[in-house]
């Protein structure tokens, strides 16, 4: 691929998409799941460590299942990088889809009113798999599933600017206030579309992750 030629995996639309699907996805587990996170294990860990800490050791597993299941899904990624796929299917593509069934399956799952457990555990796997496999917008490290690198690197961003009037870092600055953006976006929608359709709310973010695959598909056809 050329230098110049577009990038569709690092691009704002898709950058903004999975930030949107795990702004959705936390929000949603956090309002309705009582307020546990999917991707988001620094909160996990945290209430994990308090429950154990405090003698609670049933209410403190609730909150390790998600843990020890987003660090399967980590290595289940390291799995498909390495895995010989047949003439140019990208390792990306293929875990993006898988991603998407994945949190089919979760939403699925929601709506027959399957144990807040097993949920959490199918969907934290899954948002694993997304952060192992986008950490670059337009070259640009960066974060798909938690905004607190993101928050830091917008800062910095442009803080560099205004000290040293290099358009490259506005130009960050900018991309990376999309993708902030898009997770406060999915977080929004995802309260409104709950309070009004309950579970199926969560087919929502499926279709996020569709509609990444068909971007991510064109960087294949057009190697």
């Amino acid at each position: 691929m050329a230098s110049t030629q577009k990038i569709y995996k690092e691009s704002i639309r898709v950058g903004v998409l999975l930030a949107g699907t795990a702004g959705f996805i936390d929000s949603y587990t956090f309002a309705f799941h009582n307020m546990r996170f999917a991707s988001f294990q620094s909160g996990n860990l945290l209430q994990f460590s308090v429950n154990l800490a405090a003698g609670k050791l049933a209410a403190a597993l609730t909150f390790f299942f998600p843990i020890f299941f987003f660090i399967i899904g980590a290595g289940l990624n390291q799995i498909i990088k390495r895995y010989k796929f047949i003439n140019t299917i990208q390792w990306e593509e293929q875990s993006v889809l898988i991603e998407a069934f994945g949190v089919l399956l979760a939403a699925i799952m929601e709506v027959l009113n399957f144990p807040t457990e097993v949920i959490l555990a199918c969907l934290a796997m899954f948002m694993s798999m997304q952060a192992d496999t986008f950490g670059k917008l337009r070259g640009a490290p960066y974060a798909t599933i938690m905004s607190t690198g993101n928050l830091k690197t917008f800062g910095a961003m442009f803080a560099s600017y205004f000290l040293t009037k290099e358009p490259e870092y506005l130009r960050k600055g900018r991309n990376i206030s999309f993708v902030l953006g898009g997770f406060v976006a999915g977080a929004l929608l995802a309260h409104f579309l709950g309070q009004f359709v309950g579970g199926w709310a969560m087919f929502t973010p499926v279709l996020f992750l569709f509609i990444v695959w068909s971007f991510v598909r064109l960087d294949r056809q057009d190697d």
